[in-house]
């Protein structure tokens, strides 16, 4: 076999690995463009980064509807994607802050939304806040920034 196809554990092609989908809500929201982020998980609410709400891919269902049911799930309310695949983030060695299983390598994916009721945070949320996309806090997950732009981006095109 040659060098080029030669697979090694955890470099070329196998991983430990998770895939997670969500959803960028974006809108006006007290007259300001804000961006809808919530916090859960195991760890103390302290500890936690803030988050588009969204969730590990489940078995058997696609990208889009697993971003569709997480973010219902989370925010008690449907959203409605108004653009394709907004930003995919992939992540090495990050610690998910649910769940057990210590991914290697982790996949987000989040489409741009609008959901037109109030959320209501779901049981497990600790926290969910309307943040100004120009203002965003400091303690976000690594997807948040990258996902905002993608947003800035799309916007100046239309």
């Amino acid at each position: 076999m040659s060098e080029i196809n030669k697979v090694q554990a955890g470099e070329i092609g196998i991983f430990r690995s998770m895939i997670g989908s969500g959803c960028i809500v974006v809108q006006k929201h007290d007259g300001v463009v804000k961006t809808l982020l919530v916090k859960h998980g195991e760890k103390p609410l302290e500890e936690l980064k803030w988050k588009f709400p969204g969730g590990k891919l489940l078995k058997g269902m696609g990208i889009k509807d697993n971003a569709l049911r997480e973010t219902k799930e989370e925010i008690g309310v449907e959203a409605k994607i108004i653009s394709p695949t907004a930003s995919v983030v992939s992540l090495w060695n990050q610690v998910p802050e649910s769940g057990n299983e210590v991914p290697e390598f982790m996949i987000l994916t989040n489409y741009l939304a609008i959901i037109d009721a109030e959320p209501v945070a779901h049981p497990d949320i600790k926290a969910m806040e309307w943040f100004d996309v120009n203002n965003l806090p400091s303690d976000c997950s690594p997807n948040i920034k990258p996902g905002i732009d993608d947003y800035r981006e799309q916007i100046s095109q239309l």
